[in-house]
């Protein structure tokens, strides 16, 4: 089992912001063009993706470092975390706090003069597949689509719409609707809302609207978030997912905590 710990340089007790740190320097440490002779790098680079998804996220931590008292027992599955590498990266490629960390590693990576495309993306990061399916604005879930519900109709400068730039700025992110070299990559239909609220919200329960697709484009959804709920829960509602050729997914709320 690997110590996401000592992958990325640092003690149990960092906070989100020294992971934030280290996963910013060593992504440039090991970034592929910059360790043309090394083999591993590749590797290294997509492990600290990995690691850094692991330790920021509250539930998977936890799981993790319940797994490191136990002993660190041979079979991760036995020990109670249970993600592989794949899951992790797709969690992570989701969550909105680390697209816009991720925005200012690319920004970097540019400024180096190292690759940054999509293509390089998915390659690295799902070995040139799918993936995950970015879907525009429903990578940002209800993050996104409860402000949009207030404010969808304003514009920005030269008329695109607050709604259209979003959707676009994430798919262009990853790349996943179709690839540099003109590649169709299969939706996936299930959809996870990355979705901030307070401390008080979950003791006392709230009601979120979210965006959702529906038949004749976006609708809206009303979701009541039940009084007790935890950060990290992942609250289904069953069938409003994307629409596809073995039926329709279902929607995920993940609960984080709001600033």
């Amino acid at each position: 089992m690997k110590n996401y710990y000592e992958i990325l340089g640092v003690t149990k007790e960092a906070d989100g912001e020294e992971i934030r740190k280290q996963y910013r320097k060593l992504a440039m440490e090991y970034h592929p063009d910059r360790n043309p002779d090394n083999s591993d790098a590749e590797a290294q680079f997509k492990e600290v993706a990995e690691a850094y998804g692991v330790l920021t996220d509250p539930v998977k931590r936890k799981e993790y470092d319940a797994h490191l008292a136990s002993g660190g027992a041979q079979q991760q599955y036995q020990s109670g975390f249970s993600y592989s590498q794949e899951d992790i990266l797709k969690d992570l490629f989701r969550d909105p706090r680390f697209q816009q960390m991720f925005q200012g590693v690319l920004r970097e990576f540019q400024r180096s003069g190292l690759r940054s495309s999509p293509h390089f993306l998915r390659k690295s990061f799902f070995g040139g597949k799918g993936g995950i399916f970015v879907g525009g604005l429903f990578l940002f879930g209800s993050l996104a689509g409860p402000a949009l519900l207030k404010g969808g109709k304003k514009t920005l400068p030269g008329g695109k719409s607050v709604l259209k730039t979003l959707g676009s700025s994430v798919g262009n992110l990853l790349g996943m609707r179709q690839s540099s070299e003109g590649e169709v990559v299969e939706e996936e239909l299930d959809i996870i809302y990355q979705t901030p609220v307070r401390s008080e919200e979950l003791e006392q329960g709230k009601v979120t609207e979210v965006i959702i697709p529906g038949k004749k484009g976006r609708e809206v959804l009303k979701v009541k978030i039940p009084p007790g709920s935890r950060y990290g829960q992942k609250l289904r509602i069953k069938g409003k997912g994307r629409r596809g050729k073995s039926g329709r997914g279902d929607l995920y709320l993940q609960l984080f905590r709001k600033k």
